[in-house]
């Protein structure tokens, strides 16, 4: 990666995009928010944590752990811990965080703000499992970003931190932390990616087994009635290999305490039960009870899950497709699925997947008649290969600019014969949004290497800073071939000054800075004209360092590490 000149100030602003089309962004979400939360004890999980007392304070480098308890504000950044010290509980995450109580009554509110593709991350990690065929994960990704990138999901009500997403069911479950590979190749192969309808974002539901039968989500939520991608269809695949089928028992006298805590009105005494009412997949909408006086009261199939759920667990009434009927003194259920069967079947999805479905298919099935898209006027991604080199983009690339590339990769090898395989994939990002969500890189960069992963701004934002597409691509190839060969003794500076003579980039003055300020500087800019410099000193160092002692010699340093005393002369 690399600074490209100051101009790219200002030619961000002139591409910028309204959110919803830029295939990404970053989302508040509230976290804790299960339970209320009185005291917190912040600490570092990582390089670079800071606190500060207000938004625009000063930074304070985060170096112990620091406990918190109401009344009290604090802002912080970085990758942190954050630990609730009544239940123990902890959430950790890098991204900005704000931490406001009023009083110890109210308890904390603890939203934490992050990029939505690491938020993507997050929520298939809690809502999949890490053995999940990649095409589900994939289609999962896609689900994730969709909700989140959809509008406020959550409404934390007046006085409270705005946010609008949770970490609770009642947005998406969510894991903070690490990521297993499968995971992270997910939201990669999918970055941006959402499902659309027309030139909105579609509205997207799922669950875990859906019985053999989708619901439709107007039996549901009675608001969706026009949302006909979202009607009750069957499902063949999520049957094939177990029927998902359940039984519980909720005795009589639970029942009467859960009817007091949720408000219902029930007989006296229960001598009968029955489904009334079901929707057109066959899951119960409403029950009726009646009494050994003849009355007769009725409860709202989901009301009944919703409330023995939060009283006796989840998993005892699993959806709302079952049978009941009163057997002694309890109510027996004997059902199918799991969870609201709306949208997505995840049990289908993975069977779709293992049956050689593509995460298109796969979310065709689910949502007819929507389309994947990042922005309202693409396609999603399409994907090409040219001269050992893959390549993704929004749009069919020409042969010219397939030659050029292929071209450039050829280029990159003959200044670095790299003494490994590197197959480098090359995203051509449509947005400066998605840019920067997909590299994790501020706005102001043209390009970004991690490992052998390549993402470019778009080509509009190159020409407008003076650059081509071609020379951009030469210096982020570099970064591949070198990093492939360097090891952990490498220092930054090294690498990144070595791509600059490998590129033959010719930077103006630079000062004479000390060592660790360049390896500073080069790992986590403050901005762009102290990334300028740290560039251009570690360029020159290491030209100076090809000139005394040979090209052979400092790429060697790559595996090795730079000798003692070398690195200042």
């Amino acid at each position: 990666m690399r600074w490209w000149g100051i101009a790219f100030l200002f030619a961000a602003t002139a591409f910028a995009q309204s959110a919803s089309d830029q295939g990404g962004g970053d989302v508040r979400v509230s976290l804790f928010t299960t339970h209320v939360v009185r005291e917190v004890v912040l600490s570092s999980a990582g390089a670079n944590a800071w606190t500060a007392k207000c938004e625009r304070c000063g930074h304070v480098p985060l170096t112990g752990d620091v406990r918190v308890s109401a009344p009290a504000e604090l802002f912080a950044g970085g990758r942190l811990r954050v630990r609730d010290v009544a239940s123990g509980e902890e959430r950790r995450a890098a991204g900005l965080w704000h931490l406001r109580a009023r009083d110890a009554a109210n308890g904390f509110d603890v939203v934490l703000t992050l990029p939505s593709e690491r938020y993507v991350e997050a929520v298939v990690s809690a809502e999949s499992g890490t053995a999940d065929p990649a095409e589900s994960l994939r289609a999962m990704a896609v689900l994730a970003r969709t909700y989140a990138l959809n509008g406020a999901h959550y409404k934390p009500g007046a006085g409270h931190l705005p946010a609008e997403l949770c970490d609770s069911t009642q947005c998406q479950a969510l894991r903070l932390g690490n990521v297993s590979n499968a995971v992270s190749e997910a939201a990669w192969a999918t970055a941006g990616e959402t499902l659309w309808l027309g030139q909105r974002r579609a509205e997207v539901f799922y669950s875990q087994d859906c019985g053999g039968m989708t619901e439709s989500a107007s039996a549901v939520w009675p608001t969706l009635r026009g949302a006909s991608y979202l009607s009750a269809h069957a499902d063949p695949y999520c049957v094939r290999r177990d029927p998902a089928r359940w039984h519980a028992e909720v005795p009589l006298s639970e029942l009467a305490r859960i009817a007091r805590s949720e408000g219902w009105k029930l007989p006296q005494q229960i001598v009968a039960v029955r489904v009334s009412e079901r929707s057109q997949s066959k899951r119960a909408l409403r029950v009726v009870f009646r009494g050994a006086d003849g009355t007769q009261d009725a409860v709202a199939a989901s009301a009944l899950r919703f409330g023995i759920g939060r009283a006796l667990g989840w998993n005892r009434v699993r959806s709302d497709g079952y049978d009941v009927v009163l057997r002694g003194d309890a109510l027996v259920f004997d059902g199918r699925g799991f969870g609201h069967g709306v949208g997505l079947c995840q049990v289908g999805a993975e069977e779709m997947a293992r049956e050689g479905k593509s995460a298109r298919k796969i979310l065709a099935f689910y949502f007819p008649g929507t389309a994947l898209r990042i922005t309202p006027r693409d396609a999603g991604w399409v994907e090409s290969v040219t001269g050992g080199v893959r390549v993704r983009s929004v749009e069919t690339l020409s042969a010219a600019r397939k030659d050029a590339i292929a071209k450039t990769w050829v280029d990159a090898k003959r200044r670095f014969a790299p003494s490994a395989m590197v197959s480098p994939e090359v995203v051509l990002a449509p947005t400066t949004e998605l840019f920067r969500q997909m590299s994790g890189q501020p706005g102001w960069m043209l390009g970004s290497t991690r490992g052998g992963e390549i993402v470019l701004q778009p080509a509009g934002v190159l020409r407008a800073n003076g650059q081509q597409e071609q020379s951009v691509m030469l210096h982020e190839m570099l970064h591949a071939l070198v990093e492939a060969e360097a090891g952990a003794p490498a220092p930054l500076w090294l690498r990144e000054g070595l791509v600059e003579v490998l590129a033959g980039e010719k930077g103006g003055p630079a000062a004479s800075l000390p060592e660790s300020t360049v390896e500073r500087a080069l790992r986590d800019p403050a901005s762009l004209e102290e990334a300028r410099r740290a560039h251009q000193a570690a360029g020159q160092r290491v030209s100076r360092l090809v000139a005394r002692y040979g090209l052979g010699t400092v790429r060697g340093w790559l595996r090795s590490g730079v000798p003692i005393g070398v690195g200042e002369k």
